[in-house]
């Protein structure tokens, strides 16, 4: 029930763009070129691409030094011809975003594109804490009614697993701001066990509507046992059977990452709000994540990408429902995540300019057990 669409869902925004980075800064004085940049000749496209990365004024040799300057050899990805690996400078439809990009690039930060789409599966299950039990009847709550139950509704060991998977579009505003939003379907299943022992007074369920008859036929047109004398009270009595609650419905949520790196290091912070409307729940699922992560960018062997470890908190609000005998009567229980906090460790795999592979998870030596899986397009 809690989706981190987010994050997790969630999450891919700024994952996608752990590319951003700075390199060394700049040597006033101009090295000897070495093999690799005297083998390059600019050609004429390439001179007038110069512009988009430094100024006006500046030579072929300035233009290859600045280049030289901001690549860095261990990158995951290349932008300007200045190593065979990199790739060329080009002008694309969406070059207008981010604000602030062509500054950026001139003063040597490698900037990842501007918009992406990306596909998120999560799994996860993680224990909740109980915070609040009351009663409906026949659709609707009544004080009265919740506040004679007090202690006779128990809910314990309540463990919630699920699996969502969101369809996801960002974009980067400024150099270090992207805003993205999300959609997606969730699935997955509530255990807990459930005591209850409840004298429901047969007036108080003819005052509410429920049911029809006087006394024990009151409580025998809901699937309850009388207990007398007259006008009595209907039973509702459930002790320690466990109960599997299966569960699935749609996610719509929105957030935002702030994210920059110096040399080959990159931070991030992100915070994401997601909504399910799932049908076992009386209002909607309300879940607030938020994350954060350090980690390095560069290369080792065949693998170009990053590696990151960090934390997350899931703030969840929610409310399931359990139908009682006769299904005039539901309990309903509020309810929290008992540990919101864990640790995280995660990968991303450049493939292309283009594409990217992301997995994070937190293994063990945490009540809240996560995977999460990516696939991303960036245009």
């Amino acid at each position: 029930m809690d989706k981190p669409i987010a994050l997790l869902s969630l999450l891919s925004s700024s994952l996608l763009a752990f590319t951003v980075q700075a390199t060394e800064p700049k040597n006033e004085s101009k090295p000897a070129k070495n093999n690799s940049e005297a083998a390059i000749v600019l050609s004429k496209k390439q001179k007038n691409q110069c512009a988009q990365y430094c100024s006006e004024i500046t030579t072929d040799d300035s233009y290859k030094q600045q280049v030289h300057n901001r690549q860095n050899p261990a990158s995951s990805v290349g932008y300007e011809l200045i190593i065979p690996e990199a790739l060329p400078p080009r002008n694309r439809w969406s070059d207008f975003l981010p604000i602030w990009g062509k500054e950026a690039r001139e003063a040597g930060y490698l900037l990842p594109l501007p918009f992406g789409i990306s596909v998120v599966g999560l799994t996860q299950e993680q224990p909740f804490e109980v915070s609040k039990i009351g009663l409906e009847v026949n659709g609707e709550q009544n004080e009265v009614v919740n506040d004679l139950i007090d202690d006779t509704i128990t809910a314990k060991n309540l463990r919630v697993s699920d699996t969502t998977y969101n369809l996801r579009f960002d974009a980067w505003i400024l150099p270090f701001w992207n805003v993205y939003g999300l959609v997606g379907k969730t699935k997955g299943k509530a255990e807990l066990e459930l005591d209850v022992d409840l004298e429901l007074p047969t007036l108080f369920l003819a005052a509410a509507g429920v049911g029809n008859g006087f006394g024990s036929n009151r409580c025998d047109s809901i699937n309850l046992p009388f207990q007398g004398p007259a006008p009595g009270s209907c039973l509702l009595t459930t002790e320690g059977i466990p109960t599997t609650l299966h569960f699935n419905g749609t996610v719509l949520g929105y957030g935002t990452t702030i994210a920059g790196g110096y040399g080959d290091f990159f931070g991030m912070f992100d915070v994401n709000y997601s909504e399910a409307d799932i049908n076992i729940a009386i209002e909607k699922t309300q879940q607030t994540v938020y994350s954060a992560r350090l980690g390095w960018n560069g290369s080792i062997g065949v693998y170009h990408g990053q590696l990151w470890f960090g934390a997350m908190k899931q703030d969840i609000e929610q409310q399931i429902a359990v139908s009682t005998p006769g299904k005039q009567v539901a309990v309903l229980i509020d309810q929290h995540a008992s540990s919101p906090w864990n640790y995280l460790i995660g990968a991303q795999w450049n493939i292309t300019e283009e594409w990217a592979v992301i997995a994070e998870t937190n293994f063990a030596f945490s009540d809240r057990q996560q995977f999460m899986m990516q696939i991303g397009y960036r245009f």
